[in-house]
């Protein structure tokens, strides 16, 4: 059973979820935070893989991806640390981001990298579904990684809707329009189906 779920399915309230960036504020600070947390009682952690340009984030994690990126943080160095990471700790692990990296690392040698740390979740606010659908699910549905996503569209196929209602995935489901507009899109959807 993934770690995640085993943490949701034993603790029903109070979680603790810390995020930290790798490679802040010191370039190799990223196992000992993980130790610490883990000593200090987190349920979950969430890694931050820094990228020069992340817009959709706030100041603090802009600042923090900067100087992680300043101080020679990058995916190989990343999965390096992490490589021994279950000899420290149990505690479920998630890495978040975005595509760009990940692309430029290679989602195959990117997915590899997870399955050999026993990395737990996956989150990628901007990958596309077909990328998702093509080159992680199968690989992750095998591996019981967690991956979370933001899909935008406003035309829900039938492939789409079965393929999210069916998925062992959690995903965000957004519109560019308003939230009024995306409950008449799913209820339409849904009603596809009938």
């Amino acid at each position: 059973m993934n770690r995640i779920n085993k943490l949701f399915k034993d603790k029903k309230d109070k979680i603790l979820s810390i995020y930290f960036t790798a490679g802040y504020p010191n370039l190799n600070d990223t196992t000992e935070i993980i130790k610490t947390l883990d000593e200090c009682g987190v349920d979950l952690i969430e890694i931050g893989m820094p990228f020069s340009d992340p817009i959709a984030d706030g100041p603090v994690i802009q600042d923090s991806s900067n100087v992680a990126i300043d101080n020679g943080m990058n995916l190989n160095l990343l999965f390096k640390q992490l490589e021994e990471i279950r000899n420290i700790t149990d505690i479920p692990i998630v890495l978040m981001g975005y595509v760009n990296p990940v692309y430029q690392f290679g989602y195959e040698k990117f997915i590899k990298n997870i399955l050999e740390c026993d990395l737990d979740g996956l989150i990628l606010p901007d990958l596309p579904l077909d990328d998702y659908i093509n080159e992680f699910k199968p690989i992750f549905v095998l591996g019981f990684i967690k991956f979370n996503s933001i899909i935008f569209f406003e035309d829900f196929s039938k492939e789409k809707l079965f393929f999210l209602e069916n998925s062992f995935i959690c995903f965000n489901v957004l519109s560019p329009m308003d939230l009024l507009g995306l409950f008449t899109i799913l209820s339409k959807a849904r009603s596809s189906f009938s």
